[in-house]
């Protein structure tokens, strides 16, 4: 070990993490410290040792107390080895490599802290583990860090930024929608701002400051996220409506759909709003069992777009809603090629699967009783007659009708489908409004925050006004009294007496 790593070492280790930095530190010397730090690092020459040095320097070095000294450490030697191998993923950083293992490690107890001083570098490490994982056909192993990732950087996971779209896809691509849903559930309604402003200028926080939210300082000078377009956020939402539909959870589906169509556009539309606008209207049965209604700030020739290229569509629909079985399964043979070149061959299967389901559900707005051999008439068709008992006991199983069997005593009688009325045929109704409503609650309560923190940074809080009055009337009283005091005793004099009458 020469002298030259373990000085390195030593002003590496230099820096302890803020949970742990000594009582007192106030958040200007500790951010100068980071500040001395990166500006150690980057000198000239020292990625170079530093690089040379890696493997020491990563074994004796905590990723969670001395991340940032970690991190430049891990991107200077893997900028080391690609630029020797000439190769952007080289076998070091693929799982089982080195610098793979490293990676992981410091992505799972980085210092959040430390990280907003590095955000391009900390988003270097974050691409490089999902490329490398998708290298090797397995992107499942960067979903679960990536998550861990994203929400350690942003808990509320607030603001939207080009992590968010990779990790999703990675999602779709492993087959791992549960793991997306922590991330997506999550409102987000930001985006990376810039701090050119003169009013954000003058409420810049310090990254290091423990109190302050995550998202209000990922901005463009950050780095967290590189630069984003329209096309990424529709992207994400797209991606985001296509795991909700993994798992079934129709109503999600269709409001990421919603706000992808409703974008506001100019004269067209783009290839993803209509592929969005395809999938609404499959989603839209599968939910509903009908076709709902657009939302209501499409203009109307977008709308007329969306009609003129999705045909196919919107004859399966018509069928659907009529209740003609026959009818949608010859639209949909007809359009086979469609469906197959769109990739929604498999939704369109689930549309023909939930046909018989919304059938049976539709029999409880018009009957109160039936047997099932009546059922089974009215559903003649899309079922086999043997197999109709069966059908409608899992359908009220899964509580999407309201209904009880009763088998009659004698063997030879049809059993009877009662339909449930009144109080409690409307109890899974209500349940699912006072989700909604306890839903709308917790979104409000997010916007009324971000409403207060934005009247706090514009100067439009309550305490901004209150000041601005006082000093409203100091310049008033300063007029009156100036014909008998010269301007500036008066004005001292109402300062003093508003400051004494503030202390009563």
């Amino acid at each position: 070990m020469s002298m030259t790593m373990a000085e390195i070492l030593t002003r590496l280790t230099s820096l302890p993490p803020r949970s742990q930095s000594p009582h007192g530190v106030h958040n200007e010397k500790y951010d100068s410290q980071i500040r001395d730090l990166i500006s150690y690092l980057k000198q000239p020459g020292k990625p170079s040792d530093i690089a040379n040095a890696s493997q020491y320097l990563l074994d004796n070095l905590d990723p969670s107390e001395h991340s940032l000294s970690y991190l430049y450490v891990l991107n200077y030697r893997i900028q080391s080895i690609q630029n020797n191998t000439k190769n952007i993923l080289p076998d070091d950083v693929l799982p089982g490599g080195n610098s793979w293992g490293w990676a992981v490690l410091f992505l799972q107890q980085f210092d959040p802290i430390q990280m907003r001083y590095a955000g391009q570098e900390w988003r270097n490490i974050v691409h490089l583990v999902s490329q490398a994982a998708l290298a090797v056909s397995k992107p499942l192993l960067a979903v679960q860090i990536m998550k861990d990732s994203i929400l350690k950087i942003d808990p509320r996971s607030r603001v939207f930024t080009s992590i968010h779209l990779v990790f999703v896809r990675l999602c779709l691509l492993s087959n791992s929608y549960g793991h997306a849903l922590p991330v997506l559930d999550r409102q987000i309604y930001l985006f990376p701002t810039t701090t050119g402003q003169a009013y954000q200028r003058h409420h810049r926080h310090l990254p290091c400051a423990v109190h302050e939210p995550s998202d209000a300082l990922i901005d463009e000078n950050a780095d967290f996220s590189s630069k984003l377009t329209y096309r990424d956020c529709l992207q994400y939402l797209l991606y985001g409506s296509m795991v909700y539909m993994a798992l079934k959870q129709w109503s999600k589906a269709q409001h990421c759909l919603s706000m992808v169509i409703a974008s506001p556009v100019t004269n067209s539309v783009s290839k993803i709003m209509v592929e969005a606008y395809k999938k609404w209207i499959l989603v839209s049965l599968l939910g509903h069992g009908r076709l709902t209604p657009e939302p209501g700030i499409i203009a109307s020739h977008v709308t007329r777009i969306y009609q003129s290229l999705t045909k196919p569509y919107a004859s399966v629909a018509e069928a659907f809603e009529r209740g003609d079985y026959r009818g949608l399964i010859a639209e949909i043979e007809i359009a086979q090629s469609v469906w197959c070149m769109d990739n929604n061959l498999g939704l369109v299967s689930q549309v023909i699967r939930a046909f018989p389901k919304f059938m049976v559900t539709k029999l409880g707005k018009t009957f109160c009783a039936l047997t099932m051999q009546d059922v089974a008439h009215r559903v003649s068709g899309c079922l086999p007659s043997s197999g109709i008992e069966q059908f409608v006991a899992c359908t009220i199983m899964s509580n999407m009708l309201d209904a009880v069997l009763l088998h009659p005593r004698n063997n030879d009688d049809h059993s009877m489908l009662r339909l449930a009325r009144g109080a409690k045929s409307r109890l899974p109704q209500e349940r699912r409004v006072q989700c909604q409503l306890i839903l709308a609650d917790q979104s409000f309560q997010v916007l009324a925050d971000t409403v207060n923190q934005s009247n706090v940074e514009l100067d439009l809080g309550n305490d901004h006004f209150q000041f601005l009055q006082k000093t409203q009337r100091w310049v008033d009283h300063s007029g009156k009294i100036g014909r008998s005091f010269p301007a500036g005793n008066a004005n001292a004099a109402d300062a003093d007496e508003d400051i004494m009458s503030d202390l009563h």
